[in-house]
């Protein structure tokens, strides 16, 4: 059976229209679409994501089941053999709010809002935490799986250099080139976040932000997991003396035309612990699970992108190794959990 042939095409002005319905809408994206009329342009086409700008160059997302849900994504019911990239829409096309729909292009794809779900990542596990000393035994089992897969590219050749008091300045380890430049800001970040010097923290964003290739740089995904551990653990442990909510606002005052706009878009919603449905899994179960469920929220994430997902993981080893020793230090007015 050929695509135009598929009970999800029907007849539309000119030619064949593909009929979807949207099975969930983040929090994000469902706020930017209440207008009618035309709301934006195609930005990028991907096989099972559809990314769209909206005025104000905002973002939202059309993804297919197997992406996965996230703050600013419309999550539809494309079928699996249904590739969005070869359906007659192209970067550029307008995208039009018609009453309880969203359509692309010149009918080329219809989607129904009318039946959707508002989804929104969980972040208040304080009911089922782990004690603090199995969390930090998790962090270092994601680490392990991350070191023992084959996703090591990007700033993932900064895993290793990983301790539970920050990260060790290796002079002799052969490194990429983004790894090599981006090492001492990120030691410098660490430092900054540790004194919550305003100035310190947008001046070393300044040299990552947009670190790296692709549309979602590896440094950007890196400050991702960053920001997103810590502000899961500073929500959910009352110990810590870092003002998490006020870095996060210092990291992304300066982002605005450094990165791409979709990296762009996902620094800004992470700030506020808005991230995709891999990212909040792993994050609940290091702090929640042991190690069957970690695992495999470990495995998936590293799933993502090219070197994203690891990226991501190096930020959230990061920013959990940062939370969790200043919590332990408030805890136990020692001086961390092991010193380096």
């Amino acid at each position: 059976m050929t695509d135009s042939e598929s009970p999800y095409y029907r007849s539309g002005y000119n030619a064949k229209s593909l009929y979807l319905n949207a099975q969930s809408i983040g929090l994000s994206a469902a706020d930017r679409i209440h207008i009618q009329g035309k709301i934006g342009l195609i930005h990028s086409i991907f096989q099972r994501v559809i990314n769209i700008t909206l005025l104000g160059n905002r973002l939202i997302s059309l993804v297919g089941q197997d992406v996965g849900q996230g703050p600013l994504n419309i999550l539809v019911n494309i079928p699996n053999h249904i590739n969005f990239s070869t359906i007659g829409i192209k970067k550029g096309d307008i995208v039009t709010r018609i009453s309880e729909s969203i359509v692309l292009g010149e009918n080329a794809i219809v989607i129904s809002t009318q039946w959707t779900e508002l989804w929104e990542p969980k972040r208040n596990f304080r009911t089922i935490l782990q004690p603090l000393k199995t969390i930090i035994a998790n962090v270092e089992i994601m680490k392990n799986i991350t070191l023992t897969s084959n996703y090591l590219g990007g700033l993932g050749e900064l895993i290793p250099l990983t301790h539970i008091n920050g990260l060790k300045d290796s002079k002799t380890e052969k490194l990429g080139s983004v790894s090599h430049l981006a090492l001492p800001h990120i030691l410098s970040m660490l430092k900054a976040i540790k004194s919550g010097h305003s100035p310190d923290i947008t001046r070393i964003t300044k040299h990552l932000v947009g670190l790296g290739p692709g549309l979602t740089p590896a440094a950007d995904d890196m400050l991702i997991g960053l920001m997103i551990s810590m502000l899961y653990i500073s929500e959910n442990f009352k110990e810590t003396s870092i003002d998490v909510k006020k870095i996060n606002k210092d990291i992304i005052s300066i982002i605005s035309g450094r990165t791409t706009i979709i990296s762009e878009e996902f620094l800004r919603e992470a700030s506020v612990g808005n991230v995709n449905e891999a990212v909040t899994s792993l994050m609940e179960n290091l702090l929640t699970s042991k190690q069957s469920e970690l695992e495999n929220s470990v495995r998936k994430i590293l799933d993502l992108g090219c070197t994203s997902g690891t990226d991501t993981v190096f930020g959230v080893i990061l920013g959990s190794h940062l939370m969790l020793n200043d919590i332990y230090c408030n805890s136990n007015k020692n001086e961390g959990i092991f010193r380096s």
